[in-house]
């Protein structure tokens, strides 16, 4: 092969290979936004395309692998996260993903491996992320009646995240049951800041101000509880406030 065809082939070779990524991340954008809505077969279609015009497109098997998980095809969710980090072993998010999964098919330890690979992976810029992770490794931790080690999970998601009203309801009922009533209310208080029609933790901050002898405040909070449809409300209003 002469110099020129030697160079025109190896152009044509790197065009080729230009186009098929671009092709692929253009494929995966749209595979995301079609998640964002809820047409998640749809998805699956997209990333298809993706996955044929690259491969080692990790993303993109991570992307299609969350879509085979909201469709509930969980053999197939759980080979393209593996797969993902295959490709790249030191991607965060298969992790985590992969977690959700394992949750879902009852394999706490499974899934508790997982969620530190995630954490332990993740940028110092995935901080919401990373803070979903420490959330749901904690109610696991929670879940085994595992306190000091959910606690800390919690701890450590609203450090990071200091609106994840999630993490904050469940330190809060954390620090309920172990009586540390003054914690639980200041958790439930900002827990309902963020999210103000979270009827579970308007109950829970009520039954915390009734133990803690704040009655009247403790009335409004769960009188909130039932106008936000939360059903042990009624009951508590019934016993505390009449």
């Amino acid at each position: 092969m002469c110099p020129l065809t030697m160079r025109r082939f190896f152009t044509a070779y790197l065009l080729y290979f230009l186009l098929s990524c671009t092709s692929s991340s253009d494929y995966l954008e749209q595979g995301r936004k079609l998640l964002r809505e809820g047409k998640s077969r749809e998805a699956v279609q997209v990333l298809n395309q993706a996955v044929e015009a690259d491969a080692d497109n990790a993303e993109a098997l991570n992307t299609r692998g969350v879509a085979y998980f909201e469709l509930k095809e969980y053999n197939n969710a759980l080979l393209d996260y593996e797969q993902a980090l295959k490709i790249t072993p030191d991607f965060y998010s298969p992790y985590y993903n992969r977690a959700l999964l394992k949750t879902t098919q009852g394999d706490v330890q499974g899934a508790l491996k997982d969620y530190s690979e995630a954490i332990r992976l993740a940028p110092d810029t995935a901080k919401l992320a990373t803070s979903e992770a420490f959330l749901n490794r904690g109610q696991l931790f929670a879940a085994q009646d595992q306190i000091q080690p959910a606690l800390t999970d919690f701890d450590q998601s609203i450090k990071l995240n200091p609106r994840n009203a999630l993490a904050l309801y469940n330190r809060g009922n954390l620090r309920f049951n172990e009586k540390n009533l003054d914690g639980a209310i200041a958790d439930f208080q900002a827990c309902i800041a963020v999210d103000p029609n979270f009827g579970k933790a308007f109950y829970g901050l009520g039954l915390s101000q009734v133990l803690a002898n704040q009655r009247e405040a403790a009335c409004l909070s769960l009188k909130q509880a039932q106008k936000l449809n939360y059903p042990d409300a009624a009951n508590a209003i019934a016993a505390y406030c009449q």
